[in-house]
């Protein structure tokens, strides 16, 4: 399937998910300040999500398949993005930047993630090939069949 596929609605979700992933990177460098442990190690978390939601977007590895399935799911990617929305909302980073582009940045996270818990009881709305495990990047994980 190509990234932009003009007969399916995978383009706008695959949009959105590369989006939330930019923002969660986002979200997680300017949590860094001010340096404490604690704003370090949900900084570093915030950024490794981002990345695994990015990096599920072109392909599915089996690591991801297998230890963080729920992002295979509209409820699990939604729970998913609400958590993160609410790890970008710091103590921290809200007194550093004033909150504005860190509130900006946790409202779009947890708003989509609410919309993708709705799609999830949607069932007009058939989720992506990239969270049906179907699609030619996907590695299952060892001894599992799509």
């Amino acid at each position: 399937m190509a990234f932009f596929d003009q007969d399916s609605f995978a383009s706008p979700f695959r949009i959105v998910n590369l989006v939330i992933g930019a923002l969660m990177v986002l979200g997680g460098i300017v949590s860094f300040f001010p340096l404490g442990f604690r704003t370090v190690v949900l900084a570093i978390y915030t950024i490794l999500f981002g990345a695994i939601v990015i990096t599920a977007e072109f392909s599915m590895p089996s690591q991801i398949a297998r230890y963080a399935s729920f992002l295979m799911s509209f409820i699990g990617r939604g729970l998913f993005y609400i958590f993160i929305g609410a790890l970008i909302l710091a103590p921290g980073a809200l007194r550093i930047v004033g909150g504005s582009v860190v509130m900006l940045e946790a409202h779009v996270v947890n708003r989509v993630g609410a919309i993708f818990i709705v799609l999830e009881f949607t069932p007009s709305i058939e989720p992506p090939t990239n969270m049906r495990g179907d699609e030619p990047g996907y590695e299952a994980p060892v001894g599992e069949t799509v």
